[in-house]
């Protein structure tokens, strides 16, 4: 009987027989040819396939070039994480649809920070030959690809692809976009080449003098491969079945409030407003706002729980988690108290149905480190972060909090002991499930 046979002896076929189909690899271009950091910073690319496309393999192919000239001579320019820095805002829009479908604000700071959250070695691989990131290495670099040697003027230029984030384009379940969906339009702004770009060395720490700072790019387009179903009766039971009901997925998206942290010692609660049926994660990254304009620090990768003692979110009148997560132990001589704040931010950025993140680049020392402005390769990645998620089963969505029914103000409390914290800006990333829904009339809408 072969059900008796031991597995590594059974030679039947027990997957199910592919349709027929054809791919190709689709190309999407720009509608400008070159776009600056200083003028026509926003890049659009119209995108329409005549057939499923499928986004959870598609990527962002560019040409990057430095205008950066520094007449001291002294200085090297890096990319401040990888080229996701240059990307200061993602939308995307559908034709007929009203309003964006999907926008990721500070987009640099979410991708490259999610991004070492998710990074093993393999990964750290990967982003160096494709986007620009750091050499291979057991820790992460935020000191991406280098541009030129010091010196005069810069206009180096690299090939760069990146594999965009967001749930419009990556669903739970790496679903195709559906056939019949109308052109829809990404929507890319550019970054200031003080944020986007490191200046390494030089004429001391935290200056941007001698230095213009503009970046081009050029030769911008988006890949993704395009599925043509061949059966006819497949195509069919297809048409039939979009002519009559929604057609919908799923994937998650982010939100991004703006917040500052005063120069006070004591609590301080930062004002939240996240309204949303299933609200998976908050991330809240500290920046100090003396490094937000200077080249010289990691603008983008440089985030801080310096002289934080605990904090805590409170949501429709509840405290998350129910006790605060305490940092620093109340004798000084014991430390940080890392455990349980690491642990969250693992759970935030965790993918769909996973459990925890998987990351060789976080270390504890950087975890917990102090914000410079000297442009480190291995700058500090601290967050307060909070997971709200009830269950880890890829099968499931919708699993987390429902905020939208709630009139309560959402907040997170931070306490900085008896210690003030310098001058912060505060971003918080709301993730959060959100549904598109191709409705048979062929106009697109969201629900979250």
């Amino acid at each position: 009987m072969e059900n008796s046979l031991p597995m590594s002896m059974r030679y039947s076929i027990t997957g199910s027989d592919a349709i027929p189909s054809r791919t190709r690899l689709s190309r999407f271009d720009a509608t400008s040819s070159s776009y600056g950091s200083n003028s026509n910073n926003k890049i659009l690319i119209p995108v329409q396939a005549d057939g499923f496309l499928d986004t959870s393999k598609s990527y962002l192919y560019l040409n990057l070039t430095s205008n950066i000239t520094d007449t001291a001579g002294t200085d090297t320019y890096r990319l401040d994480g990888n080229v996701a820095s240059i990307i200061d805002k993602l939308e995307i829009s559908v034709a007929g649809a009203s309003g964006k479908v999907e926008t990721i604000d500070r987009y640099n700071l979410y991708h490259l920070y999610d991004q070492i959250w998710n990074s093993g070695v393999e990964d750290i691989t990967y982003q160096n030959a494709v986007n620009g990131g750091s050499d291979p290495a057991i820790n992460w670099s935020a000191q991406g690809h280098q541009f030129a040697v010091a010196g005069g003027a810069n206009r180096r230029n690299t090939v760069l692809a990146l594999k965009l984030k967001g749930g419009f384009l990556n669903s739970y379940f790496n679903k195709a976009l559906p056939q019949g969906l109308p052109q829809f339009t990404i929507e890319i702004t550019l970054a200031s080449g003080i944020q986007a770009f490191l200046a390494i060395g030089g004429a001391g720490v935290g200056n941007n003098d001698k230095l213009t700072t503009d970046y081009s790019v050029s030769e911008c387009r988006f890949y993704a491969p395009v599925y043509q179903i061949l059966d006819e009766g497949v195509m069919s039971a297809y048409t039939r079945q979009i002519q009559s009901s929604p057609t919908m997925w799923v994937g998650q998206s982010v939100g991004t409030i703006i917040n500052t942290v005063a120069n006070i010692a004591s609590k301080q609660s930062l004002q939240l407003n996240a309204s949303y049926r299933s609200l998976n994660s908050m991330i809240t990254l500290m920046r100090p706002s003396a490094n937000m304009n200077l080249m010289r620090s990691n603008i983008l990768t440089d985030t801080n729980i310096t002289n934080v003692v605990g904090y805590v979110y409170r949501l429709m009148g509840s405290q998350y988690p129910q006790d605060q997560i305490d940092i620093n132990n109340v004798e000084a001589s014991q430390g940080f108290n890392v455990s349980r704040v690491y642990m969250e931010a693992s759970k935030a950025l965790a993918p769909h149905g996973h459990t925890h993140s998987k990351t060789t680049a976080v270390r504890r020392d950087t975890f917990v480190k102090t914000a410079t402005q000297d442009g480190s390769a291995n700058p500090a990645c601290g967050s307060l972060a909070i997971s709200l998620v009830r269950f880890s089963d890829d099968r499931l969505v919708n699993l987390g909090l429902n905020t939208a029914g709630s009139s309560a103000p959402s907040t997170i409390e931070i306490d900085f002991g008896a210690n003030a914290p310098d001058a912060q800006d505060a971003t918080t990333f709301c993730l959060y499930d959100c549904v598109w829904v191709l409705n048979v009339n062929g106009l697109v809408e969201r629900s979250f």
